[in-house]
């Protein structure tokens, strides 16, 4: 059989408590906050699907690079960034970024990072 015909090998099993978001029919891995529970399982097709339930309208050039950087911020040092420090490395006023999001929540929600804690959150409105 031509490489091009062979069937694509699928995994059969899971890691126990894994979900994967396969389409909207299925069940996100979210907790009651709606923050991702994995953040090993984020897709930029799931942050579409989050900003869709949202209400948020199309994630364009600036929210993809407000995502990619809290994402590499947290999972290289374990917690949010100041806002402060988002602006300078974007280049882009406070406004901006909650214009382009609504709020710090939805934007970490957005980037597939856990539950951040109740006094983060607090601070993330």
């Amino acid at each position: 059989m031509p490489s091009a015909q062979r069937p694509v090998a699928r995994p059969t099993h899971r890691p126990a408590g894994a979900v994967h978001p396969v389409s909207v029919h299925h069940a996100l891995p979210m907790d009651a906050d709606g923050f991702l529970l994995d953040p090993s399982l984020w897709s930029e097709a799931m942050a579409c699907l989050i900003t869709a339930i949202d209400g948020r309208g199309t994630l364009e050039a600036d929210h993809w690079s407000v995502i990619y950087y809290l994402r590499e911020h947290f999972l290289t040092y374990g917690a949010l960034p100041p806002v402060s420090q988002l602006c300078r490395a974007h280049g882009m006023q406070r406004d901006r970024v909650k214009a382009l999001f609504g709020s710090c929540r939805a934007a970490w929600r957005t980037a597939g990072l856990p539950h951040p804690g109740a006094e983060a959150l607090a601070y993330m409105s």
